[in-house]
């Protein structure tokens, strides 16, 4: 089923709660309902949209947001004590989470407590806690606008890496609306507890006995000591993505900050991640306001809409802002997670 409506505002569509327009919203409940959006929707003017739940709306948007509930999840046994997950673009993915985790099923327990839809998660490749979704994605399910079909894209395919997708690439942003994905998760014990605090969080249990919805719920108690619950606070979650730096640009940030401060990194393939929120907060801006817009005085990697009442302009100012201190400070380049539009 397919409903349209015109100049619909979309404030409760967007986490941060940016009390903006667009000119058509579509939504659609079937994968066989895409060919006839698309035989009427300008194919260079629209934006496919979940929860919002990463992106900053600039100002009105002047084109068509296309909104998903397709919201089945059909689970198949397979081999080796795996089950495959089919899931709709339009399932709220914590939802998926919890009830995985009910199940007993281990691979996305530390994912939870994200807000955002199956669809979304598989575009951004969504990740926390020493987890990305792109481990336990089999395949993702698309509508080809440009060839006018379905198609199943391969994990491989889909090109990932840290927030990163194929879907994401610039000659792909108008071609693909994802349908479904297939994820892996296993029933055999797998708990990833070395990132973070979630060993301590855990540490009255033993690691032997525990289970998917044991992590689940030490991380949502995690998540909800220092970030905000976008229902109650407007935000997008982390603002920035934490920044991989060379090993010379590592050591120089060890030099600014003094023999006595340790350095928080993460050795990766491509060189030494930067918490960006310790970056942020080294530059003092852990609680600084800016009009209505806020750093999350707990986490400073999030910008909130802190009191419900800002503007596009004001959270863009205190993203300048922030990006402006770091560079000065460090030599970083911090580039937003969060999409503009």
């Amino acid at each position: 089923m397919i409903t349209e409506i015109p100049d619909f505002n979309i404030r409760a569509f967007n986490t941060f709660g940016m009390n903006v327009e667009c000119s058509k919203w579509i939504d659609y409940t079937e994968p066989s309902d895409l060919p006839s959006v698309f035989a009427s929707v300008d194919r260079h003017r629209f934006r496919c949209i979940g929860a919002g739940s990463n992106m900053l709306f600039t100002g009105n948007y002047d084109g068509t947001l296309i909104h998903s509930s397709i919201l089945s999840v059909e689970t198949e046994p397979c081999d080796n004590g795996m089950t495959r997950l089919r899931v709709g673009s339009g399932m709220t993915f914590d939802k998926v989470i919890e009830m995985s985790a009910a199940a007993g099923l281990w691979g996305i327990e530390n994912l939870s407590a994200i807000p955002g839809d199956a669809g979304a998660a598989a575009v951004q490749n969504i990740g926390a806690y020493g987890v990305e979704v792109k481990d336990v994605i089999e395949s993702v399910e698309v509508y080809d606008i440009q060839e006018n079909r379905f198609r199943t894209i391969d994990r491989v395919e889909c090109g990932y890496g840290y927030r990163m997708s194929m879907f994401k690439l610039p000659e792909n942003r108008y071609r693909y609306v994802v349908t479904a994905i297939n994820i892996l998760l296993s029933a055999t014990s797998g708990p990833k507890l070395d990132y973070g605090n979630i060993r301590q969080a855990l540490e009255d249990k033993e690691v032997s006995a525990l289970t998917p919805m044991d992590v689940r719920e030490a991380i949502i108690r995690i998540r909800d000591e220092k970030l905000p619950a976008p229902e109650l606070v407007g935000s997008a979650g982390s603002f920035f993505k934490n920044p991989v730096v060379s090993r010379e640009v590592y050591d120089k940030v060890c030099l600014i900050a003094g023999e006595s401060v340790r350095v928080p990194h993460y050795e990766v393939e491509a060189g030494v991640k930067i918490p960006a929120a310790w970056l942020i907060e080294q530059c003092g801006f852990k609680g600084k306001t800016k009009g209505n817009a806020a750093v999350w005085h707990k986490q400073p990697l999030v910008i909130v809409n802190a009191n419900g009442q800002a503007t596009p302009d004001e959270i863009i100012g205190l993203e300048q802002d922030i990006c402006r201190a770091v560079d000065q400070r460090y030599g970083i380049t911090l580039e937003p997670e969060v999409d503009h539009i």
